[in-house]
């Protein structure tokens, strides 16, 4: 399923908030998102008709949570990306992984995901000393 960029932002912030354990509020969701109340609910009742976020509380669907894994991918490799080959300092990398996690391509992504992948394995294997 292809996904807008701001569904994707709120995706992204209801699995963080989620990761509490307790389903947030949605000032809560609007704060981290940073939208007003009625421009939260908006979206909310969006990702709700697309089956993403449950219709009784503020969490993730079993589709919502297979889409936000992939956005929280594309966010870790970004911030590796960003921090570790660019050099941003941490505050720097979380902020630009946050805006690349959802307004990168499908193609890109993979090929982001991909490219941390065989980074982590290299950082993984052993060298000769």
């Amino acid at each position: 399923m292809e996904i807008t960029e701001g569904e994707a932002r709120y995706l992204l912030a209801l699995r963080d908030l989620n990761v509490a354990g307790s389903p947030p509020s949605q000032a809560a969701v609007a704060r981290k998102v940073g939208v007003s109340h009625p421009t939260a609910l908006e979206m909310i009742r969006r990702l709700r008709a697309l089956d993403l976020v449950a219709a009784e509380a503020l969490t993730l669907t079993a589709s919502g949570t297979s889409a936000a894994l992939v956005l929280t991918s594309r966010r870790h490799a970004a911030r590796v990306l960003a921090h570790e080959v660019l050099g941003l300092d941490d505050e720097q990398s979380a902020a630009e992984a946050d805006a690349l996690a959802t307004s990168l391509s499908p193609v890109l992504a993979r090929r982001l995901v991909a490219w941390r992948t065989r980074n982590a394995a290299t950082a993984a294997e052993p060298h000769d000393a």
